[in-house]
């Protein structure tokens, strides 16, 4: 092998490895390394390419009327609360993240889209509880997060003390590969949000790697 695909062969290696570590929210190789990578890293691959119709899609298979209090839980560089915003001239959105570096990113791609005054980004960890008021929201998502997280019970309950009554949870449900890495069943999160007062549960297609699961209250 040439030294040449030796090195590019390293380079996909550590990628992989950098990738798995900010997937699993450092469960693996420890919270020290994690928080170095996403901070420094994540900010400028997460807001690398936007998902604004995915996630437009997304609003309408919901129903959302469009004049909701939305917060999104693990925002990175804010690419969902933003599209919905750019949709809904009326929509108050709010995006919080645990990385300065991630909140940086989404505060600067809300002024590049033209939406500074109309989007809300801070640093806040779902771990140690947000600094809202109960029933703040009428939309929570949280995508990508609560699986990667100790205690999810706790941190479902947190959601759910922000959701304000008849208000939807959007959640993760992984699917295949990334269902045997980062993963909590369908059922798992039923028997989680029952005794919260979530049900009616849907699952909705979102990306290759996971569903989306509506929990409404």
């Amino acid at each position: 092998m040439s030294p040449a695909a030796i090195f590019f062969s390293f380079l996909g290696v550590l990628l992989l490895i950098l990738l798995f570590i900010i997937f699993t929210d450092g469960r693996y190789f420890g919270k020290g390394i994690m928080y170095w990578v996403y901070d420094r890293l994540a900010p400028g691959m997460f807001g690398a390419q936007s998902e604004s119709e995915r996630w437009q899609a997304l609003a309408q298979t919901l129903n959302l009327r469009g004049d909701e209090r939305l917060l999104d839980v693990g925002t990175a560089a804010g690419d969902l609360p933003l599209s919905l915003a750019a949709r809904f001239e009326k929509l108050h959105v709010t995006g919080v993240d645990w990385s300065p570096g991630m909140i940086v990113a989404a505060q600067r791609e809300a002024q590049r889209r033209g939406l500074s005054q109309r989007a809300h980004f801070q640093v806040a960890d779902l771990r140690q509880g947000l600094p809202f008021e109960t029933a703040a929201f009428d939309a929570i998502f949280c995508l990508g997060l609560v699986e990667t997280l100790p205690g999810p019970e706790r941190n479902l309950a947190e959601l759910t003390r922000l959701l304000a009554p008849h208000g939807v949870l959007v959640l993760s449900l992984y699917t295949g590969l990334a269902s045997k890495t980062v993963a909590i069943s369908l059922e798992h999160y039923r028997q989680m949000l029952a005794p919260l007062g979530l049900g009616d549960l849907q699952t909705i297609p979102c990306r290759a790697n996971h569903d989306v699961l509506v929990a409404r209250r």
